[in-house]
């Protein structure tokens, strides 16, 4: 049957992975209150657009959404209200709400001197720059009101200057034409323009003596970002190449530079894409072939013949980014450690996309003499955040065991060169900020979503700042097991099990797929949390995908995974099947080949890849030949990998009831996608269903509390007629 969605939706707010159930199913009464639902995974409260620090590190100021916002669901740039307050070492004041009745505040920035906070406040006569004064505790609308939302920080130019990017309303792209006429010489094709950037804002710096406003762009400018130099008399801003400007993936951005004190015109310092950045001292940076170049504000840049001056610090010239002490006499960067391989995913090919990433050692470089010391060389361990002590006398980072998934928080100290554990265990620590006396960042692990924390820099004591979601000690969380199998290939790949709450056998078992799982093992997801506190076991296998067997792969690596966990001797026997997207994708494929699910669930699926890479748009194309499909090349090189991987060509062999969710606006993966898998399996006499969303994006209920709602209970439906004791074997008890 086929069932539209015709009703719009109501807000949400958080939690990036959030796509779980709510209805009701016999959960053990001694592990939990009730059971975790949709409408509890709305309500979920997290900080939102970072945290600003004042400069002596006695306040603090962060935005949380409103979870009552429909706007806010799944939304990058949620609505809310920024709060301001004191920080005293290991304790943190009342937070203050900023901004008025009726107006949504977001990004909050810190003046230098830490006296002032500069937001943005958006009501229904649109957006306008707000100042908070630290010491009468009140808060003034400067500047002029901008019909856009605010999607960038504002920046302090000194005190008493603020720049900012003042949107305009996102361009709008043309109606088509009657008749269009299209050539193979396009460079763009019109599908493809939905990916476009077509964001606008202005350039404004705004004296807040005066109230008077500089203009460095106007406000129908391609702005795609802007910094403030560290003594705040310079400005730069990078802009599309008017060659480049909307064309998706192609931008090529040109850099230019404002002095604020003057009148001056801008000037263009780089024009092939180049990013620039600030060193300390003043000097712009950007990273070319020879290494790491610099430029004064007033030598001539790349744009107007100038090749820069290659950064003088020898074995250090090489490394980018770069963390800089206060003092600015060394810095800290990520330096690939090639002798560390991931074995769960194929080795990168030349031009082939792959989340294969390097593992990172930490080197301090000196920015005197040159001298590189890595600070890591004996760790296996993957090395990342790394920050300055407020005081410039120690390094703080992160290192996440590559076998466990485990985090440690380390501290250097520069002088001493003595390494030591500040904290450690099975959770992630997120936003490392500096402050005296030691680190704000965020903690979350599998079983409590993420807060900010203080840790002490010497001692690694610990405490809350935040306690965003008091409500959830109604519940007893699943926490993951960590397991590992060998795939048809022979090849050892992890896994992630949780289980119900108190049960202990007759479980039924979702299997969640998309490509390497375990990495999130440590962190709070709503999704499987919903699966779990409802009774059902979730099973999320790592697959290791190889070029021209994205298909295979899947089926290798998620059958003996289902029968390592059949195995293990607690379930009822019954299984699932499920994945969005690419993992919509793996479930497709998967349930032609194998009848041992008893039912699927595929969200936004593209069954046939030669559909798929001819539908019109270059990115799809790309994708399937190069990208996350890893074809290797078009259909008329590889036509029997196209036939062989695709479900369509193999759905007279399937006999799993699916289920199949499909947003009617989704333009990552086009609805006609998951129309022509349902069509086919319905003339072909199979058991599936197709619930389209009518604004369903990708995500399907983006900006919708109803439909997110409607969603996850329809999932738990179809799991409840499938898994639970008494309902028929989905695929008739064929094995």
């Amino acid at each position: 049957m086929t069932s539209r969605k015709y009703r719009g939706g109501v807000p949400l707010l958080l939690v990036a992975a959030c796509m779980a159930a709510c209805t009701t199913a016999p959960v053990p009464a001694e592990a939990q209150t009730r059971a975790f639902t949709a409408e509890d995974m709305l309500d979920l409260v997290q900080i939102s657009g970072g945290v600003s620090v004042a400069p002596a590190g006695d306040r603090i100021a962060y935005m949380l959404p409103d979870v009552a916002e429909d706007w806010n669901v799944l939304e990058r740039f949620p609505l809310g209200t920024v709060y301001v307050r004191s920080l005293d070492g290991t304790s943190a004041g009342t937070p203050v709400a900023l901004g008025s009745e009726g107006r949504r505040s977001s990004f909050p920035m810190f003046s230098p001197d830490g006296s002032q906070v500069a937001f943005f406040l958006e009501g229904s006569s649109g957006g306008q720059l707000a100042v908070w004064r630290a010491e009468t505790g009140e808060t003034r609308t400067v500047g002029h009101t901008f019909p856009g939302k605010a999607t960038t920080p504002p920046q302090w130019a000194g005190n008493g200057r603020v720049v900012f990017a003042r949107p305009a309303l996102p361009g709008v792209a043309s109606e088509p034409a009657r008749v269009r006429v299209l050539h193979t010489t396009d460079e763009i094709l019109p599908g493809d323009a939905y990916f476009a950037n077509r964001s606008r804002a202005g350039l404004v710096v705004l004296d807040l003596a005066t109230g008077a406003e500089r203009a460095l762009l106007d406000d129908e400018a391609p702005l795609r970002s802007f910094t403030v130099s560290p003594d705040g008399e310079y400005v730069t801003a990078a802009l599309p190449s008017p060659d480049t400007e909307g064309i998706a993936r192609r931008e090529r951005n040109e850099t230019f530079l404002w002095r604020l004190g003057a009148g001056e015109e801008s000037r263009m310092i780089t024009g092939r894409g180049q990013r620039l950045s600030w060193l300390p001292d003043g000097r712009m940076a950007w990273r070319g072939r020879g290494g790491l170049l610099t430029l004064g504000v007033d030598e001539p840049g790349p744009a107007q013949g100038g090749s820069g001056t290659p950064f003088r610090s020898g074995s250090g010239a090489r490394l980018a980014p770069l963390e800089w002490s206060p003092d600015g006499r060394h810095y800290v960067t990520l330096v690939a450690d090639r002798s560390i391989s991931d074995a769960e995913v194929e080795a990168p090919q030349p031009g082939m996309f792959s989340i294969a990433r390097a593992f990172t050692d930490l080197y301090l470089v000196s920015n005197e003499d040159g001298m590189a010391t890595n600070l890591t060389a004996d760790f296996d361990d993957d090395v990342s955040g790394p920050v300055w002590s407020s005081d410039g006398s120690s390094i703080f980072f992160r290192a996440v065991d590559n076998s466990t998934y485990d985090q440690t928080l380390y501290r250097y100290e520069t002088e001493r060169g003595q390494l030591s554990k500040l904290a450690s265990g099975e959770e992630s620590y997120g936003n490392l900020i500096p402050v005296p006396e030691g680190l704000l960042l965020t903690i979350q692990s599998a079983t409590a979503p993420s807060d900010l924390w203080f840790i002490d820099g010497t001692t690694g004591r610990r405490t809350r700042v935040t306690e965003l979601n008091p409500q959830l000690t109604d519940f007893a969380f699943s926490k993951p097991e960590l397991l590992h199998f060998d795939n048809a290939d022979g090849e050892r790949l992890g896994a992630l099990l949780y289980r119900p709450p108190g049960a202990t056998d007759d479980v039924p078992v979702i299997t969640y797929i998309y490509e390497k799982l375990t990495p999130g093992i440590h962190r709070f997801s709503a999704r499987h949390q919903i699966f779990a506190t409802h009774g059902y076991a979730v099973l999320m296998p790592n697959v290791k995908i190889k070029v021209g067997e994205t298909g295979t792969s899947y089926v290798k690596s998620v059958v003996p995974a289902v029968q390592m966990v059949r195995d293990m001797g607690f379930t009822n026997d019954r299984f699932c099947l499920w994945g969005g997207s690419f993992g919509a994708y793996g479930t497709s494929f998967v349930i032609t080949q194998t009848k041992v699910f008893d039912c699927a669930v595929s969200r936004a699926t593209p069954p046939d890849l030669i559909r798929n890479w001819a539908s019109g748009r270059d990115r799809d194309s790309d994708n399937i030949e190069f990208g996350q499909a890893r074809m290797g090349g078009s259909p008329f090189e590889f036509m029997e990998r196209y036939l062989s991987q695709s479900a369509f060509f193999h759905l007279d062999e399937v006999e799993t009831p699916v289920l199949l969710t499909h947003g009617v606006k989704d333009y990552t993966i086009l609805v006609g996608e998951g129309e022509l898998m349902f069509y086919a399996l319905r003339r072909l006499g199979k058991n599936a269903t197709l619930v389209l969303y009518e604004e369903g994006d990708h995500s399907l209920y983006r900006h919708s509390r109803a439909d997110a709602l409607d969603v996850h209970q329809r999932m738990l439906d179809w799991f409840e007629m499938y898994l639970r004791p008494g309902s028929a074997a989905g695929n008739g008890g064929v094995r």
